[in-house]
């Protein structure tokens, strides 16, 4: 486990379709699309962090 630069949560590093690394929450959630489709993952820790901006580019 990895632990974030910005607010020292635990994180947790996914290999995106397009092979990059992308920092998520460690708890799994369940999604329930529109259609009815039930799908589990996790969610983005850039989403949930408090100091997401500072990581930012351009910045």
């Amino acid at each position: 486990m990895s632990k974030c630069r910005g607010c020292g949560a635990e994180i947790q590093w996914i290999k995106t379709d397009s092979g990059k690394a992308m920092p998520a929450d460690m708890q799994q959630q369940t999604i329930i699309t529109a259609s009815g489709q039930v799908i589990n993952g996790f969610t983005p820790h850039f989403a949930t962090c408090p100091q997401a901006n500072n990581f930012r580019k351009g910045n």
